[in-house]
C-alpha cells in the first residue's frame, strides 16, 4: 500500500468490514499486512520560498499504522516494514503471524492491487505467497484479500479474482466469501476464507458449519 492513499473511501469500506468480520468471528486479533512502498512528498511554497514536507504533517494524514490506535474491540497490529524484496518480506509476515499475540485471528493482505496477473510487479501478491501465508495460518484464522478493480471496461473482475484467489488457497470452488461497500467506494472487493482444521472439514462435508459465526 501507498502512503498517499492511505484514509480515501476505500479505507472507510476496508476497516468496516473488517470491523464487522472480527465480531462475526468472535476473534479479538487483526494483523494487516500493510506491503507498504512509502511515497516520496512535494514540499510546499510560503512567500516564493520552497519548504520541505514537515514529517510530523504526514505521520499525522498518511502515517497508514496509526490504524493501530483504532478502539473497535480487537486489537490491530501492522506489519509495515517496506515492501520491496519479495523472498524477505514473505519471511517476515509469516514470522509475525506465527508470533503474533493472540490467535486465532484475522491475517488481512493489503497490497496496492490485488493477486497477481500475468505479468506481475509489486503492486501484486503472487499466487505462491498466498498459498505460504495460508499454510502458516491455524485453525479458525480468517484470511482477507484486499483486491482493486483490474479493468476499466466493464468486463466481470469480481469473480475470476476471487476463482483465484480460491485456486491459491486450494480450498472448495465458491467457498470464498465476498465483501464489498459499492455504494462508497465500487471498485474494491474482499475476498475472505476461514482456516478449518480436518475436523471441521468433515463436518461440513455432512452440512454442519465449519466455523460458526455470529449473526
Amino acid at each position: 500500500m501507498r502512503d498517499k492513499w492511505y484514509g480515501d473511501n476505500r479505507d472507510l469500506v476496508k476497516w468496516a468490514v473488517l470491523v464487522a468480520l472480527a465480531r462475526r468471528y468472535r476473534v479479538k486479533h487483526i494483523l494487516q499486512v500493510l506491503y507498504f512502498r512509502p511515497d516520496m512528498w512535494a514540499g510546499v511554497e510560503i512567500d516564493g520560498k520552497s519548504v520541505e514536507m514537515n514529517q510530523a504533517v504526514i505521520e499525522q494524514f498518511r502515517r497508514a499504522a496509526s490504524i493501530s490506535m483504532m478502539n473497535c474491540g480487537a486489537r490491530i497490529e501492522v506489519v509495515e516494514d517496506v515492501f520491496s524484496d519479495r523472498t524477505v518480506y514473505l519471511q517476515r509476515v509469516l514470522d509475525r503471524i506465527r508470533h503474533r499475540p493472540q490467535a486465532p485471528g484475522i491475517v488481512f493482505l493489503d497490497p496496492d492491487t490485488g493477486l497477481e496477473p500475468g505479468k506481475p510487479n509489486l503492486k501484486h501478491v503472487l499466487d505462491s505467497e498466498l498459498a505460504e501465508i495460508w499454510r502458516s495460518m491455524i485453525p479458525d484464522d480468517l484470511m482477507v484479500f484486499y483486491q482493486h478493480q483490474t479493468n476499466r471496461n466493464g468486463e466481470e473482475w469480481i469473480e475470476p479474482k476471487k476463482s483465484q484467489f480460491e485456486r491459491a488457497l486450494n480450498i472448495r470452488p465458491g467457498s470464498a466469501k465476498l465483501a464489498h461497500g459499492v455504494k462508497i467506494a465500487r471498485d474494491v472487493a474482499f475476498f475472505f476464507a476461514a482456516k478449518e482444521n480436518s475436523e471441521r472439514k468433515v463436518e461440513s462435508r455432512v452440512g454442519r458449519p465449519a466455523l460458526k459465526a455470529e449473526s
